[in-house]
């Protein structure tokens, strides 16, 4: 008894409960159903209120438009009045010659002119142009056969002033206009001028052809229609008057329906989702209000839930621990697993047992990615490791640790006449061509190979040393393996004295700069200077850099080398200018290493304001490499913004991307020496070197082609626009002392640079 009174008990309850809610959603759906009434129609009257407005916006530039496409040519017809009363008060009479000339140059350079006419006594005497026109020729307005003309031309020699005569049909077909202007010889009615428009390309230049899309247009000039319906001038929503000296001309305009629908249909669109959007709120409120009695019975769920989760986010943990170690292309274990394997089996070994790695670099795999592409590559790829793993022991391993880059390792080697045999089957098995789905395909690889531990105790030295026998092997003629050796790095010794050298160079000061002029193509003036560091070795005297530039790379000594550099172009500058020599443009290479160190910029403004300089004065020249890195676009924005110069060194020897170039915030390009030395010689350099020239003027930058040395290759890049030339044609790198005679006489405006070095006057 009490279970069944307890349950009517929550029944009614229960019952009560949902009166009370469906309640309160009808009181919410009321309150929310009427600003969704309130917010639509005030958004339709605005988006109406916005089309009207926009409307009668455009009718009001059109009316201008014709306004002034008309007053313009009106105006221009002034012209010729005026030109007929100059006529007549120096000769009396009008020259027919001189007015064909006059008439021409106004009637040629404006469209919607048909012809330029005068009558004498109202009687045609002159028009122009004569072609088409000789009909009239002769005639007389004031008994002309139209009444029309008549009254045109009585009124207009009565009030003096220009008369509209129109919209007629022209006798040469079309609609125009007639503008008549009375001319007087001392005080005395002498004639007309006339000038007959055509109204189609004036009305095309007032904008009154179809290009309001969305808006309906009408004109009508003195009652005729020109555009448009009649019915647009019963009630027009919006109408203007056309300003003109003569006649009544009005523009309606209006929404065409298609507009009107279309806005209506998306306020139909617009009403239609807020009121699903009432409907789901009430949807969830609905839900949320029913969910507490499943609120239990879902954390259970869920717990449940959240366990299935966790047990399946550890076995794809599993997973990605396997996937972490096999390339994704080729199924082969990667890089991390070469690296983990070499270095355990190295630790692992106590005994001293023969371990061989071999390094595969595949021969021209670039070039067959970039004409089949890299759909055809992953194909590839996947191909050479099934071959290469059908040869495989168990005591041999594939890995696959770059693009075009595998490793072997293989152990519990016998001899090395073994790893040589083995070497060979690799070699063998790219004699056959590889089927790439419809294309066969064939491909090489060289081989290095490196032995341990005779060729290298630990990871790192085995890898470096298997590279560069594999480099030897592409040396070589590719498509072979080579060993090892001593012979292959024989300069140990020698880089790590000039590595010592450099430093004792840097204490004592014994770096200097050469500097190369750049000259104007065209011209032949003095552009600028390139700054070129010098070593002077006290034993082995001057030292190019390319002896010991690479080696300061590795060392990190190329950080203070170039800051000095900086420092010995920003002296020389200076010293120049308090000579009373002109400020000149000097570029300095920057290296990879200076240009990533984090306040790179901060230090050169500090170099050059400390010799008080322009930043304008230098130009940093780096190279594509650089400049393509995406973190480096900000560096280069803010050293462009602090004034000074960039230009792109060796432009076109690396892989430029033209997306990046149109980006980058640089003034100047350096076409590479190798380019230059093909022209005359290999038509695809100099078809590349003018294609350079042509993106570049497209781009607004100036390019700069070096190693210059014959008179072809200037011609050759003036003929393409070049717009500077650095080179032996003109000038080899100079000390500062000899360069400062070229500044000298290149401060004489009229002596240019002649090929050889020479100077001539203009």
């Amino acid at each position: 008894m009490r279970r069944a009174t307890r349950r009517r008990l929550l029944a009614v309850h229960s019952s009560s409960a949902s009166i009370g809610l469906w309640i309160l959603l009808a009181v919410l759906a009321l309150i929310l159903g009427s600003l969704i009434v309130l917010f639509n129609n005030a958004y339709k009257q605005r988006v109406f209120k916005e089309i009207y407005s926009d409307t009668a916006y455009g009718l009001n530039a059109r009316a201008s438009a014709l306004s002034s496409a008309i007053g313009v040519r009106l105006n221009l017809a002034k012209g010729i009045r005026a030109f007929v009363s100059e006529e007549l008060e120096h000769s009396e009479t009008v020259s027919p010659s001189r007015f064909e000339s006059f008439a021409s140059s106004y009637a040629n350079g404006t469209p919607g002119i048909r012809n330029v006419s005068v009558y004498p006594n109202g009687i045609a005497e002159m028009v122009y142009p004569t072609r088409g026109n000789q009909a009239l020729l002769g005639v007389d307005l004031f008994h002309h056969r139209d009444p029309a003309v008549r009254e045109n031309a009585e009124r207009t020699r009565l009030t003096g002033e220009m008369t509209l005569l129109g919209p007629i049909e022209l006798a040469q077909g079309g609609v125009g206009i007639l503008s008549r202007q009375s001319v007087y010889s001392d005080g005395r009615f002498w004639g007309f001028v006339s000038v007959v428009l055509d109204l189609p390309p004036i009305l095309e230049e007032a904008g009154l052809y179809n290009e309001n899309k969305g808006t309906e247009l009408a004109v009508r000039a003195n009652g005729r229609m020109l555009i448009g319906r009649p019915e647009s001038f019963v009630d027009p929503k919006h109408y203007e008057t056309v300003d003109l000296p003569d006649g009544d001309w009005e523009i309606a305009a209006a929404p065409t329906a298609s507009r009107l629908d279309s806005v209506a249909s998306k306020l139909r669109v617009t009403q239609a989702i807020c009121w699903a959007g009432l409907l789901l709120i009430l949807l969830f409120l609905y839900s949320q209000f029913t969910q507490k009695s499943k609120l239990r019975h879902l954390v259970a769920e869920r717990t449940r839930g959240l366990e299935d989760a966790n047990r399946q986010l550890e076995a794809t943990y599993r997973e990605l621990a396997v996937t972490a170690y096999r390339d994704a292309v080729t199924g082969l274990r990667n890089r991390a697993s070469f690296n983990e394997t070499l270095g355990s089996w190295i630790e692992g070994d106590s005994s001293g047992d023969r371990m061989a790695l071999l390094y595969l670099d595949l021969d021209q795999f670039k070039m067959i990615n970039d004409t089949l592409g890299h759909a055809y590559g992953d194909i590839l790829l996947k191909e050479i490791g099934g071959r290469i793993g059908g040869i495989l022991t168990e005591e041999q391993t594939l890995f696959r640790i770059g693009g075009d880059e595998l490793t072997i390792l293989a152990r519990n080697l016998g001899s090395i006449d073994q790893v040589r045999e083995f070497a060979r089957r690799l070699c063998e098995l790219f004699r056959e061509p590889y089927c790439l789905r419809d294309t066969e395909c064939f491909i090489t690889a060289s081989i290095g190979i490196a032995l341990y531990p005779d060729h290298g105790k630990d990871s790192s030295t085995l890898v470096r040393n298997a590279d560069l026998a594999m480099y030897r092997a592409k040396e070589e003629g590719k498509n072979q393996y080579r060993f090892y050796d001593m012979t292959l790095n024989p300069n140990a010794k020698e880089s790590m004295e000039i590595a010592s050298s450099l430093r004792r160079a840097l204490e004592k000061d014994e770096f200097l700069v050469y500097y190369q002029p750049q000259v104007e193509a065209r011209s032949g003036k003095l552009t600028g200077l390139e700054a070129l560091i010098r070593w002077r070795h006290p034993a082995k005297g001057l030292v190019p850099p390319n002896a010991f530039i690479p080696i300061a790379e590795e060392t990190g000594l190329i950080l203070p080398i170039s800051e000095r550099v900086l420092q010995l172009v920003c002296a020389q500058s200076k010293a120049w200018q308090q000579a009373g020599l002109p400020p000149i443009r000097i570029a300095v290479n920057l290296s990879a290493r200076q240009f990533a160190q984090k306040d790179f910029a901060a230090r050169i403004c500090e170099i050059v304001e400390g010799y008080g300089l322009n930043p304008s004065c230098l130009e940093l020249e780096i190279t594509e490499n650089m400049a393509m890195k995406d973190e480096m676009q900000t560096v280069l924005q803010e050293i462009r913004d602090k004034g000074f110069l960039l230009s792109i060194d060796d432009f076109g020897m690396q892989y430029s991307s033209l997306n990046y170039l149109k980006k980058l915030p640089v003034h100047k390009i350096k076409i590479d020496r190798s380019f230059i030395g093909g022209i005359s010689r290999d038509r695809k350099d100099e078809a590349i070197i003018a294609a350079m020239l042509n993106i570049a003027d497209r781009l607004g930058l100036t390019v700069i082609a070096e190693g210059v040395e014959t008179r072809e290759q200037l011609e050759f890049l003036r003929a393409n626009n070049c717009h500077a030339i650095q080179g032996y044609i003109f000038c080899k790198p100079q000390p500062p002392e000899e360069i400062q005679e070229w500044l000298r006489r290149s401060n004489i405006e009229s002596n240019v640079i002649e090929p050889g070095g020479g100077w001539r006057a203009e």
